[in-house]
């Protein structure tokens, strides 16, 4: 992460989502061109997914994702490269199927919503029932005491529009965004194509840095040195600094949408880097499921999308699950959670889970669809559906207890003095002197030289004299031998424990019950 003195103000990505015919392409429509109206050179020559324009005296990129059926990982990308999500919901429909979830996708990147009421004027709307149905996805207007922005307006004539822009920019003055210009680029490919004419090209969006025509960079196992750079508008640009997104040409491939760029020192490095991934598989990802994932890498990180047959259950299932939450060997972190049949876009979402962490697709006397079933299957996804809510605790507590195993507890009971090293029949012999306690064998010794820990093992041979013994007191003198360490010293310090294993207790609140 860049130290905020490095980094200058930047403007906010914005991520236009919503429920198919809801008025979301018309909305970036009409943005895009009163953007052109005020003045911009040229007209909307071509179609990149991203388009900046002017949101009063400062500049906002609006990103368009995918408008099919269901939620890609693409659409959830969608989110987690943004600063802001605007939900589009039409007045006369309401909350849809894909409203639902693309508040799920901007819940999961953890960015702030603002919420489009649309077609305000068409017959039949009710921008009123809309805001009462979006306080059932948790999000409740300022109106309603909540803090969501909710703005009324009509994408095709052109009404609410500057409500709508004049919000985001107050949105982004309090998130205070910031990226340092002055270092090499590095962003995510938002699209990608190929045609015969141009070869690859793909969308970036630039993160960091500034992206300059000549530059070298890597995206995914792809590299590219920057032939051309071009606007929304077609027009041509030297440069793209954070928050802009261009379309480049002078790709050796395809790279995918979601691939993460960066610019390299020189064409060398760019193909190094190129070649290290292809061989490890391993291209960088977005972490999608951002938010309060914590950094401790013992913990067991998940994530569990929730699907129940009524909105009320989710409660229920959420406040049983409490004390995992709370647990030092688990952070949980609720993706989505929503009423209705467990569907292929659920899975989906699941399988944009970051490879660290665990995400399960979990149903309360909810019904999977056979074509969830199948998709599960194909993306190696967890889903099940359960009767009984405490069946459903209980199989993912002993799943969690599984993947963290037992856990070591350790009792001090002895201490002593390295006086002198031998060889042995297994190894190194530590010639011991016991301070305090005693020396047990098969017990684990942890050897420190100068308050540094060096190594340790259990003790496999312990001898007083010429004869083998199970126990050494304080004050006597034995040799002894520990798996897997042999590199002693005359004057080590040596601290014997008795380990025992214990199944880690994942549930606080039940414990303190």
């Amino acid at each position: 992460r860049e130290s905020s003195s490095t980094a200058e103000p930047r403007p906010p990505v914005v991520t236009v989502m919503g429920h198919v015919d809801h008025g979301k392409t018309t909305l970036l429509d009409t943005i895009r061109k009163r953007s052109v109206a005020s003045g911009e050179a040229g007209g909307i020559t071509q179609s990149i997914g991203a388009y900046t324009v002017k949101v009063g005296d400062a500049l906002a990129t609006f990103i368009d994702t995918p408008g099919h059926e269901a939620f890609t990982s693409m659409r959830a990308r969608g989110a987690q490269v943004t600063d802001i999500a605007v939900l589009v919901v039409a007045a006369d429909d309401g909350v849809m199927p894909q409203t639902s979830e693309a508040i799920a996708h901007a819940k999961a990147a953890g960015v702030p919503i603002i919420v489009a009421i649309n077609k305000i004027d068409k017959k039949g709307a009710d921008p009123e029932r809309a805001r009462q149905m979006l306080v059932s996805e948790d999000l409740t207007c300022e109106e309603y005491g909540g803090d969501v922005s909710m703005v009324p307006v009509s994408a095709k004539n052109n009404i609410g529009i500057e409500d709508l822009l004049e919000i985001i920019a107050l949105q982004a003055d309090l998130l205070g965004l910031k990226a340092p210009r002055n270092c090499r680029a590095a962003g995510v490919v938002l699209e990608a194509t190929f045609d015969t004419t141009f070869g690859s090209t793909a969308t970036l969006l630039v993160q960091k840095g500034t992206l300059r025509v000549g530059d070298h960079l890597v995206a995914g196992a792809v590299t590219c040195k920057v032939r051309v750079m071009t606007n929304e508008a077609g027009g041509k640009e030297p440069e793209a600094t954070p928050s802009t997104a261009v379309q480049v040409s002078g790709f050796s491939g395809t790279p995918c949408a979601g691939d993460q760029f960066q610019v390299c020192i020189n064409e060398k490095e760019a193909n190094r880097m190129a070649e290290a991934k292809k061989k490890t598989n391993n291209a960088t990802e977005i972490i999608g499921f951002s938010g309060s994932v914590s950094d401790v890498s013992s913990q067991v990180k998940l994530a569990i999308i929730l699907k129940t047959e009524t909105q009320g259950a989710i409660a229920a299932v959420k406040t049983l699950f409490e004390g995992i939450k709370l647990s030092d060997y688990v952070n949980l972190r609720w993706v989505m959670t929503s009423a209705g049949i467990i569907n292929e876009s659920d899975i989906e979402l699941a399988a944009t889970c970051p490879k660290d962490q665990r995400c399960m697709v979990l149903g309360f006397n909810s019904t999977i669809t056979p074509g969830a079933a199948k998709l599960a299957k194909v993306k190696d996804v967890f889903v099940k559906s359960y009767k009984i809510v405490y069946e459903m605790y209980d199989e993912v507590k002993e799943a969690l207890l599984l993947q963290i195993g037992k856990q070591e507890d350790f009792k001090e009971i002895g201490k002593g003095t390295i006086l002198a090293i031998f060889d042995g029949k297994f190894g190194k012999v530590a010639g011991t002197r016991v301070d305090e306690g005693r020396f047990v064998k098969s017990t684990r010794v942890r050897c420190y030289r100068r308050g540094r820990k060096m190594g340790e093992g259990n003790i496999v041979s312990i001898r007083q004299g010429k004869n083998d013994t199970e126990d050494v007191r304080e004050g006597d003198e034995c040799g002894f031998t520990i798996e897997g360490f042999n590199e002693w010293e005359v004057g080590d310090d040596v601290v014997c424990y008795e380990v025992t294993l214990l199944t880690p207790e994942i549930d606080k609140k039940r414990k303190s019950s």
